[in-house]
């Protein structure tokens, strides 16, 4: 028997007390270089701050429900962070649209990743902080970096989970149309990001909201990123998209400014957990415009809804186009992911055909598409690629009466890549080239031309393609007709 003094043994008494984690340190980061007078320091100071906020495991996140009586989300209304939201969905599922588009053109039906896997690791390198430059200036904010642990650039040009190429096929996979539209949004996901951004069902709806928010910025910042990788390492001149802001600034009221107070205090307690400090660069700085028709103009030529005095609009043309889509979100006070915008649909110029069942349109027809409907191409009849990023338009005056040809062509080719049509657009097109060097005006070539044909339709042009295909229809009276009025519409449209 065992002495009556001395306990017996169990799993509680002899498995060790876990001792429990230290703290993390309170520090406060230190100031954070220029990015456009530094982008090495600027980048550096992105890379420790990422390694200092994911790389420990188990993450230490404080939970931001627990926190919530100290953080912002009581600073804005509930109508102001849903109007946001519907907004940021919008640009984000734009970006996405060309991030895709651009991504298939160049994995799917080009070479680009057998030629980034031939890349030196120092090339690489070089890429992927132009890219992570470009793309935080495309963004609202580079302080959204904070929470893409993927935007490190060890990890985009390496071989793990999170790399450029990988990235790139998560989002094809999403949504292979490539038409520059998305059906529905994307969003990446980390594990570390779930577990800092948990909240429970029972959370306030405006910290949903606030959450969300970040979510949807986050995602804006890994998107606008890789479309900016794929363009650097592609030699795509950079421009800078403008952020716009198609909302008004909701008033603070007494209640709201002491919230924020209290939020600025308990952020210098927790410097860990909050958001990395940063300002918009002066040329970044949101620039207002309609909420419908993205036009940017002064605040002053703008209208606020009256029932909600947010969102601006260029006039009562642009509010009724609108209102089914703002109805959603004005004057609501409950937050509900389900009230994400409808997806656009594909940008096509007057005249635009369908796709017959079962023609898929490539990347780079589509793109062509996208050319034909911008507003200073209504006088324009096709555009050939002269560079990266850079483009020549061209119509065709002679000789008389090709032009109306051309079009029935093009007409017949989009709508089912029928090869005769293409073959006609391809002789109309380098009628005026010169027999013995092939090159054209504006800068355009025989081959040139050759190859946009061939990567848009995903067809071989050759003299015996061409002898061995069937002849081209001539067009009908009531084609031309069409093609006619079509042309008439644009122009009409343009004025």
């Amino acid at each position: 028997m065992p002495h009556p003094a001395i306990p017996k043994c169990s799993r509680e008494t002899i498995q060790p007390p876990k001792p429990k984690r230290p703290p993390l340190p309170i520090r406060q980061p230190p100031p954070r270089p220029d990015r456009h007078t530094d982008r090495v320091a600027w980048n550096d100071w992105f890379e420790t701050e990422l390694s200092l906020r994911y790389d420990p495991y188990p993450y230490d996140f404080i939970a931001l429900e627990e926190c919530a009586d100290a953080l912002p989300w009581e600073s804005r209304t509930m109508t102001w962070r849903n109007l946001t939201i519907a907004q940021r969905t919008k640009e984000l599922m734009r970006a996405e649209g060309v991030l895709i588009a651009m991504a298939l053109e160049n994995i799917t039906y080009g070479s680009f990743e057998a030629d980034w896997k031939a890349l030196s690791m120092e090339k690489k390198r070089e890429f992927a902080l132009e890219g992570l430059y470009r793309g935080s200036c495309n963004c609202p904010g580079d302080n959204l970096r904070h929470s893409c642990p993927e935007l490190r650039i060890e990890g985009l040009i390496g071989d793990g989970e999170y790399n450029m190429i990988n990235l790139l096929k998560r989002i094809m996979a999403h949504d292979p149309t490539g038409n520059r539209r998305v059906k529905s949004l994307f969003l990446y996901e980390h594990p570390a990001v779930t577990h800092e951004f948990r909240h429970s069902p029972e959370a306030p709806d405006g910290l949903k909201a606030c959450i969300y928010t970040q979510i949807l910025l986050r995602n804006f910042c890994i998107v606008e990123t890789l479309l900016a990788l794929i363009e650097a390492s592609t030699g795509y001149p950079w421009s800078q998209r403008y952020v716009t802001k198609p909302h008004a600034n909701q008033p603070h009221d007494e209640e709201r400014q002491a919230h924020v107070a209290k939020s600025r205090e308990w952020s210098k307690k927790h410097p860990i957990n909050k958001s990395t400090h940063g300002t918009h660069c002066q040329e970044q700085q949101a620039k207002y415009s309609c909420i419908q028709c993205h036009t940017i103009t002064d605040r002053d030529k703008l209208k606020l809804c009256a029932r909600c005095q947010l969102a601006y609009y260029c006039g009562s043309e642009c509010q009724k186009k609108d209102w089914a889509e703002h109805k959603k979100v004005c004057g609501k006070q409950d937050f509900d992911v389900r009230r994400a915008p409808l997806p656009e649909a594909p940008s096509e110029f007057i005249g635009c055909p369908s796709a017959v069942d079962g023609y898929i349109r490539t990347p780079a027809l589509w793109r062509q598409i996208w050319y034909l409907s911008k507003s200073d191409s209504q006088y324009k009849v096709y555009h050939f690629d002269i560079g990266p990023g850079r483009s020549r338009s061209i119509h065709i005056p002679h000789p008389p009466g090709a032009q109306n040809v051309f079009l029935v062509a093009r007409r017949r080719a989009m709508a089912s890549g029928s090869i005769p049509a293409i073959h006609m657009m391809f002789t109309i097109a380098t009628y005026e080239a010169d027999p013995s060097t092939g090159m054209m005006w504006a800068g355009l070539s025989v081959e040139l031309i050759r190859q946009q044909f061939e990567r848009e339709y995903q067809i071989e042009i050759t003299e015996k393609t061409m002898r061995s295909a069937e002849p081209f229809a001539w067009p009908t009276e009531e084609e031309l007709r069409e093609e006619m009025e079509f042309y008439r519409r644009r122009v009409e449209n343009v004025g």
